[in-house]
């Protein structure tokens, strides 16, 4: 979407090497530079503010509704990386007429509001996705924001001359207030070898966060920090998934929400797969915008190819579809730049595809809608129903169940792995993990979660009900994994240029998934039941896949392949980024017995030790 970046201190950056900062983030807006800093503070012993803004252009693409943005009372300056998709509704509620704004822009009725409400009912009454910096000039404040899902990145920074803010990590670390006194965060590197990334609040750096979904800061004219937490996902029973009222209150609550995801005065499109969760919204959007444009990637591969179901869906929904094709070569050519995207650590490699598949979108649209969120809002994953599954397990104790679980493998039956495990919580962490918590105390010597880390896997209560599980197993999911996700989507997508709206994260459709009583496993066994019976009633069910297939390849045809010299130069050399904490003798024999095809095969576990030397060696080295 858009790029942040801002300093708050006893003295400012000089403009140029501001400027060179603020050109990091550039591909996540090329259309047009905001500039912004207060020189009347300096003479009177104030802070001291600097804003700079990278836009990508979506509502109204003129000048005139450039970022940093200054409120009509002229006591708030704001910047908005994302969409307001309940702007409109906000301006009616203010009473504001068409003469009342000079712009088309979701921001300006942001500035509206502040003037109207402050910061914190402002901060309740948006819908969207969104990073926001505002600075209160009366009271010398800076507030900085997260929408409720997450979908929109902020890193902040506390430094000796004041605090740094961005939408780019490399915008931090590399910042001079910053640099002199980089020192990994081993929390946070544990983190990222167990899971892949590094969740927020956490950052490889110490003195460095990224803010959390549904949390705002405050950094007072003192520079101290204050966190607030504005939502959160919690459970409120209220309706059945069998219930045909539940269905029917469903399918309203989309079509009344999908509707604001396609403000744009942008080519938009929509992705398509041959799955359950961008069909529905294709689906609904078809009846009452069937000017939309899909977009699909084919492969040869069989395995993973949902072209010609996405083509079954857009023909019998009479809307326009464009499928493009990925081939071997792509994959292979784009490795490195796709690392460039990526500012902070990361090594979900389902990222290449996701980087590839904005690269061919980026050709059509500069918008697209995505379908992320709906796996995790209505238990989508097979793993909800093998933890059900596999609950029981855990009321036994451990000597009991390792026991029953050798008998039963000696008589042919697959139990999973883990059931040594303490409880139902760990058994999940290591389910999600490419690094089992063994492999990640040898990697590093002593290691040590996150707090949030810690809490999000903290096991519920032993002898808690399948409901109360599923309900644990949803928040486990929307605060872990799908943060992976939208992190991968953002940098994915800003790389080529394009704005990615996910309308299933749309806080009311949030705040309905809080409200439902799962049954999954115990009154049926259908993942996503609550979005097939909706996309049944447009669909049938023959056209899709019951599950989405995925749009992957084969990774470690990849690593035995064409990375293979690649990846022994980089993992054993003997310079690795982090040798202060990690034990750089048991990742050479990792690397080596991966080759040698001793031991377990473990290409998920090589990526991530890959992926962060690659970070380094393209961020942190330079």
């Amino acid at each position: 979407m858009c790029g942040i970046l801002g300093e708050f201190g006893k003295k400012i950056s000089p403009k140029f090497e501001f400027s060179k900062l603020l050109k990091l983030s550039s591909q996540r807006g090329s259309d047009m530079v905001g500039y912004y800093h207060d020189s009347s503070s300096s003479s009177k012993g104030k802070p001291l503010v600097q804003f700079g803004f990278n836009r990508l252009a979506i509502m109204d693409t003129r000048k005139i509704a450039n970022q940093p943005m200054i409120s009509n009372s002229k006591r708030y300056i704001v910047m908005c990386n994302g969409e307001i998709t309940n702007f409109l509704i906000l301006k009616k509620k203010m009473g504001l007429l068409s003469n009342d704004t000079k712009t088309n822009s979701d921001t300006e009725i942001i500035c509206h509001a502040l003037d109207c409400f402050g910061f914190e009912r402002t901060l309740r009454s948006l819908n969207g996705m969104y990073a926001l910096a505002v600075y209160d000039l009366r009271y010398h404040t800076i507030y900085l924001a997260r929408d409720p899902a997450g979908i929109k990145p902020l890193y902040f920074a506390q430094t000796h001359s004041g605090w740094i803010f961005s939408s780019q990590y490399d915008q931090i670390f590399k910042h001079k207030w910053f640099s002199d006194s980089l020192e990994i965060n081993k929390e946070a590197l544990t983190d990222y070898f167990r899971l892949g990334y590094i969740p927020a609040p956490s950052a490889i750096f110490n003195n460095s966060w990224m803010l959390e979904p549904g949390s705002y800061v405050t950094i007072n004219s003192d520079f101290n920090l204050s966190v607030h937490q504005y939502h959160s996902i919690d459970s409120k029973a209220k309706y059945r998934e069998t219930h045909q009222s539940t269905l029917e209150i469903l399918k309203d609550l989309f079509h009344n929400t999908f509707r604001d995801y396609i403000h744009s005065d942008v080519p938009l499109g929509s992705f398509l797969s041959g799955g359950i969760d961008s069909p529905v919204i294709n689906a609904v959007l078809s009846k009452s915008h069937p000017n939309i444009k899909a977009f699909t990637i084919g492969t040869a591969d069989t395995d993973f190819d949902e072209s010609k179901k996405a083509k079954l869906i857009s023909n019998h929904l009479g809307i326009q579809h464009h499928i493009e094709c990925l081939t071997d070569t792509k994959v292979v050519n784009i490795i490195d730049k796709h690392f460039e995207s990526f500012s902070e650590p990361f090594a979900d490699y389902s990222s290449i595809p996701t980087y590839i598949l904005c690269s061919e979108a980026s050709k059509h649209f500069k918008v697209l809608i995505s379908g992320d969120g709906g796996d995790e809002l209505f238990w989508g994953y097979p793993r909800f129903l093998n933890t059900i599954d596999h609950k029981s397990w855990f009321s036994y104790p451990k000597n009991v169940r390792l026991k029953f679980a050798g008998l039963l493998r000696r008589f042919g039956m697959k139990i999973s792995s883990g059931i040594e495990l303490e409880n139902i919580g760990e058994w999940v962490f290591e389910r999600q993990s490419p690094n089992w918590s063994s492999a990640v105390g040898k990697i590093i010597p002593n290691s040590i979660h996150s707090f949030k880390t810690k809490d999000l896997y903290l096991s519920p209560k032993q002898n808690c009900s399948e409901v109360e599980l599923l309900q644990w197993l949803k928040k486990n999911e929307f605060y872990g994994h799908l943060q992976r996700v939208l992190l991968k989507v953002d940098r994915a997508s800003m790389a080529h240029g394009i704005e990615v709206r996910v309308p299933f994260l749309d806080q009311r459709i949030i705040d309905f998934s809080s409200s439902i009583i799962p049954e999954l496993g115990i009154h049926h066994r259908q993942t996503k039941y609550l979005l097939k019976k909706v996309l049944n009633k447009y669909v049938p069910s023959e056209y899709y896949f019951s599950y989405k297939k995925g749009f992957s390849f084969n990774l470690n045809e990849l690593l035995n392949h064409q990375l293979k010299e690649n990846v022994q130069d980089t993992l054993l050399s003997k310079n690795l980024f982090g040798s202060e904490y990690i034990d750089e003798k048991f990742i050479h024999n990792q690397v080596n017995n991966y080759y040698d095809n001793t031991g377990l095969k473990n290409e998920w576990g090589i990526w991530v030790l890959f992926s962060l030397q690659k970070w380094a060696g393209i961020f942190h080295d330079k």
